[in-house]
C-alpha cells in the first residue's frame, strides 16, 4: 500500500509541474542551437531598447519617449508602439502571420504601455546543415520618429556540449551511491534531500531566464518552492522508515521533473540566469541522485 501511494503521487507530481520543452516556440525554453545575436547600431538606436527572449524567438520593444513604427514582410507598417500605448495594423499580412489581429482595417490598440513582446516568425533560423558559428542575418525594418531603422542582427550556431564529463559524473555520483548504501535508510534521505534542492535551483534558474512574455515565471518558482518546503518539513518531521519513503518521494520529483529539462546535453546554448555548466549540474544533480533515492526506497519497501 504504501508503495502503491509513492508511486501515485510521483505521477501527480509528475503532472503538475510544468515541462520544459527544448526550443518549442511558445512555452519555456532551456536549451537550443543557436544565438540571435543583435548588431551594435541596433543597440544603438536612440531612444529605442530592443531585446530577443524565449530562445531567440520573441521579440521585446521599448519605446523612451519615442514612436516606434514595427514593419512586415511586405514593408508595410505592422505595430505603432509609443510612450501612449501599442498598436497594431489590422491589415498588416505580418501581423496576421504573427498572430497579433484578425484581418480588418485600421488599427486596434494592443497595449497601454510602451512596450510590446511578440512571437516573430522572422526570428525562425533557416536551415544551415552542420555548419557552426555565424550562418545567417535577420532584418525587421523600423522607423523610429519617422526616420529609417532596422533591428537586425545575426543566427550564429554553437556547437553541441561534449557528453563524456557529464557521462563521468553520473559515473561517479552512481559510485558513491553504491558504496553508501551501507548507511541504510541515512543515504536514501541525503540523496532526497539533494536531488530535491538541485531540482529546485533548476528551477528558479530557468523560470528567471527570458520567457516568451518578457515576465520571469513567477507560477513555476512559487510551485518548485512550496512544493518543496513542504516536502522538506515532512522530511524533517518523519522518522525510520517514513522518512525514507518521504526522501524517495522528494528525490522521484526531482527526476521527473528534470527530464524536461535533459535538453540541455544536446543543445549548445542553455536559457538560464546561471552558467550553462551550472545549469546543467543542477539537472544531472536532481535527476541521477533522485533515480537513486526513489530506488533505494523503493527497494527496501519491497524487501520489507
Amino acid at each position: 500500500m504504501r508503495r502503491g501511494a509513492i508511486l501515485l503521487l510521483l505521477a501527480c507530481l509528475t503532472l503538475a509541474l510544468p515541462a520544459r520543452a527544448a526550443a518549442h516556440p511558445r512555452s519555456a525554453t532551456v536549451a537550443l542551437d543557436y544565438d540571435l545575436v543583435l548588431d551594435g547600431a541596433t543597440k544603438a538606436i536612440p531612444g529605442v531598447t530592443v531585446a530577443i527572449l524565449d530562445g531567440d524567438r520573441s521579440l521585446r520593444v521599448r519605446a523612451h519617449g519615442e514612436t516606434v513604427v514595427v514593419r512586415g514582410d511586405l514593408g508595410e507598417p505592422m505595430l505603432r508602439i509609443e510612450p501612449a500605448g501599442v498598436w497594431v495594423n489590422r491589415a498588416s499580412v505580418t501581423a496576421e502571420a504573427n498572430k497579433l489581429t484578425s484581418t480588418g482595417t485600421g488599427w486596434k490598440k494592443l497595449s497601454s504601455g510602451s512596450e510590446y513582446v511578440w512571437h516573430e516568425h522572422r526570428l525562425a533560423p533557416p536551415p544551415w546543415g552542420s555548419r557552426l558559428g555565424p550562418v545567417a542575418r535577420f532584418s525587421i525594418p523600423v522607423t523610429v520618429n519617422g526616420k529609417t531603422a532596422a533591428i537586425a542582427g545575426t543566427f550564429v550556431r554553437r556547437a553541441r556540449p561534449s557528453l563524456w564529463p557529464w557521462l563521468l559524473l553520473a559515473a561517479g555520483l552512481a559510485v558513491l551511491v553504491a558504496a553508501a548504501l551501507r548507511l541504510g535508510r541515512r543515504v536514501t534521505t541525503l540523496l532526497g534531500a539533494v536531488a530535491g534542492l538541485a531540482a529546485v535551483g533548476s528551477i528558479v534558474a530557468f523560470s528567471t531566464a527570458d520567457a516568451p512574455n518578457g515576465r520571469i515565471g513567477w507560477i513555476q518558482i512559487a510551485f518548485g518552492v512550496v512544493l518543496a518546503a513542504v516536502m522538506y518539513a515532512a522530511l524533517v518531521r518523519a522518522h525510520g522508515p517514513r522518512r525514507s519513503a518521504i526522501a524517495g518521494l522528494l528525490g522521484g520529483a526531482a527526476a521527473a521533473v528534470s527530464l524536461g529539462s535533459l535538453g540541455v546535453f544536446r543543445h549548445g546554448v542553455v536559457v538560464s540566469s546561471l552558467p550553462a555548466v551550472a545549469s546543467r549540474a543542477l539537472v544531472e544533480i536532481a535527476f541521477v541522485c533522485g533515480i537513486a533515492a526513489a530506488a533505494t526506497s523503493l527497494r527496501r519497501e519491497s524487501l520489507r
